[in-house]
């Protein structure tokens, strides 16, 4: 049986660099603004995040941490699961999981600022 061609894994390697970064700078950036605000109750917790810049900034970081953590789950797969026991099936599933977390975490976003 002939084995498959290697793939490079220069560009997963470039994008879990890329997908690090910005988590990296936004988490800095909403660190500094929770740290900057103070005592928040409910309300104002709410306010903060029903903010259009903060809303976007928060979307995007979940959008950048959960697309870094799908790349790094598919790596674990693709080093710790044989071929033969279904890697590629289990890479799709993990894909799926992912999407449906980001749009349930897009979704609340959303419904917190009112917008749903």
């Amino acid at each position: 049986m002939a084995k498959a061609p290697r793939e490079s894994g220069i560009g997963h390697w470039r994008w879990q660099r890329i997908s690090a970064l910005a988590t990296l700078a936004l988490m800095v950036y909403l660190t500094y603004l929770v740290a900057s605000l103070g005592d928040l109750d409910y309300a104002a917790a709410r306010d903060f995040v029903s903010a259009p810049l903060h809303m976007i900034a928060l979307g995007l970081l979940l959008l950048a941490g959960l697309f870094h953590a799908a790349l790094g789950v598919q790596m674990i797969i693709e080093d710790y699961i044989v071929l033969d026991q279904g890697r590629h099936g289990w890479i799709m599933f993990m894909r799926v999981l992912f999407v449906v977390l980001g749009a349930a975490s897009l979704w609340a976003l959303c419904r917190i600022a009112g917008i749903l």
